[in-house]
């Protein structure tokens, strides 16, 4: 199985966020930034790529706006769909891989959010999730890729780490492959009774101009790149790197 299959269940959100307090917080800015950079009209319909634990989708929804909710871990739309409930919000869930969408010109806006782009084996899948996109929106539609930025990548490459959760001890070993784009991680949770646990990912981290041809060649045109969050523009000493493309149309 692929890792991305495996990776999003109960010890992502205890290992990898560490309970996840500090995304949550960040949410309602988030949002406010979303909002913004994709120029969404009240009530506008928004695709929410891999949705995880639905905290975007949900404070969308909250806002007034139609949204879907897409993932392929069930455990974490799980939590989705019972965050909405809590919330009194209506949300549209859907369980499917990002490489298939089964709208066409349906969404005003779509956004992949907390780098969920770039999971997939090769530059053709990930091209195939742009595609995607593409299809699901109406002419003029934006879609916003919150992406690491290359360059900070390899100036801030730690090839090992560990750190201590919950009694756990968790080890990290890092590989980045410049050439390719591409960091792995192979993860060790060790437990209190000294049992152990294998896990990990892969990433593929594009390039400005990379990314600028692959959205192109999926039908889409690029609009202007953020250095953050916070609307700064974007360099190469910015943490991360905000994309923000249009669909050809009205």
């Amino acid at each position: 199985m692929a890792w991305y299959e495996t990776f999003f269940g109960e010890d992502y959100l205890r290992f990898h966020l560490l309970g996840g307090e500090w995304v949550e917080a960040r949410t309602p800015g988030q949002c406010d930034f979303l909002v913004s950079a994709l120029e969404l009209s009240p009530g506008a319909r928004v695709l929410d790529l891999c949705c995880g634990q639905g905290r975007i989708s949900v404070e969308l929804a909250r806002r007034g706006f139609a949204v879907t909710g897409l993932d392929l871990s069930e455990y974490l739309l799980g939590l989705a769909r019972e965050r909405a409930e809590r919330a009194g919000l209506a949300v549209e869930w859907a369980h499917r891989d990002m490489r298939d969408l089964p709208w066409e010109n349906e969404f005003d806006a779509a956004a992949s959010v907390f780098t969920s782009f770039g999971y997939l084996e090769t530059d053709e899948e990930d091209e195939k999730v742009l595609r995607a996109v593409q299809r699901a929106l109406k002419p003029g539609g934006r879609l916003l890729l919150d992406v690491h930025n290359r360059e900070q990548t390899a100036l801030r490459f730690q090839p090992k780490s560990w750190s201590e959760h919950e009694g756990h001890v968790v080890l990290d070993d890092m590989t980045w492959e410049e050439r390719r784009g591409r960091i792995t991680m192979a993860r060790t949770i060790i437990a209190p009774d000294g049992s152990r646990h294998q896990t990990g990912f892969a990433l593929r981290i594009y390039a400005p101009s990379e990314m600028m041809r692959m959205l192109e060649r999926a039908g889409m045109e690029w609009e202007r790149t953020y250095g953050g969050w916070d609307a700064s523009q974007y360099t190469a000493l910015s943490r991360g790197m905000m994309v923000v493309a249009r669909k050809p149309g009205v």
